[in-house]
């Protein structure tokens, strides 16, 4: 019960400061679309010159964009919470959390994936609606795959969370982070097993056999969904590992709570 309190905490803290600050809000969003645009733009005029236009590749890039998105601010969520309470110089109060500030971080990230997907419905919604493709909405398949998809960039998020308490600032490699994330999307992971390895890059994968080629979960096999989330799992301890060791060491500097 008090593990809800805080979920639902965090949750109103996010719709409070979507309300309060709306047009920005929007205009996230809007921004994203317009990116949508001239990628699908220049797809289309790429397509064209190739004498190949519509298809399946239409389709993997609505995906593959939308997916993006929701790892990028899946990632960010994590990142941003940590840089932003160690530059306000509340950090230390998150620790003081009777909760422990794993819970804490796991109810944000919790808190903040509602959020996103409620973003990422409308995203693909409008994708869809502009590039006329028509994708498999199947929710029963498609959340545990997208849950176990979203748990290695988790790990991302918080092994750059843990070198920025350490560095302080990061800004201009974390960027970075948004460009690896658009190659493990692209990786073919199907066909090379090394890549299934990468955060995210397998279930990638899956969620394209679903919204893509119209399989469901069973079709996609218990075994491959199981693997995709030990990944995932692997990933998540090992970042969220990293960041309790550069929490140690910035504790012992005394620079915890410092920007």
């Amino acid at each position: 019960m008090p593990k809800l309190i805080l979920f639902a905490a965090f949750f109103k803290k996010e719709f409070i400061l979507f309300r309060r600050y709306l047009v920005n809000s929007l205009g996230g969003m809007l921004t994203i679309y317009i990116v949508f645009l001239l990628l699908f733009g220049g797809y289309r005029g790429f397509a064209s010159m190739a004498g190949a236009v519509g298809g399946s590749g239409i389709e993997n890039l609505v995906v593959g964009y939308v997916l993006w998105f929701f790892m990028l601010t899946t990632y960010q969520d994590v990142f941003h919470t940590i840089l932003l309470e160690a530059r306000q110089g509340t950090l230390e109060q998150l620790y003081m959390s009777v909760h422990g500030f794993g819970w804490v971080m796991g109810a944000k990230a919790a808190a903040g994936f509602v959020v996103n997907l409620i973003f990422v419905v409308v995203l693909l919604i409008a994708a869809m609606l502009t590039s006329g493709v028509t994708l498999r909405l199947d929710v029963l398949s498609l959340f545990p795959v997208l849950l176990g998809t979203l748990l290695g960039v988790l790990g991302v998020g918080f092994a750059i969370g843990g070198v920025t308490l350490i560095l302080k600032r990061i800004e201009s490699y974390t960027q970075m982070v948004q460009f690896l994330l658009i190659g493990l999307i692209a990786v073919p992971a199907e066909r090379f097993v090394v890549f299934r390895l990468l955060p995210g890059s397998y279930g990638a994968v899956l969620i394209r056999e679903i919204m893509v080629n119209g399989k469901n979960l069973l079709e996609l096999g218990v075994g491959n969904v199981l693997v995709m989330y030990l990944i995932g799992f692997a990933h998540l301890f090992l970042g969220y590992a990293f960041y309790k060791v550069c929490e140690r060491k910035a504790m012992i500097q005394g620079t915890l709570g410092h920007y």
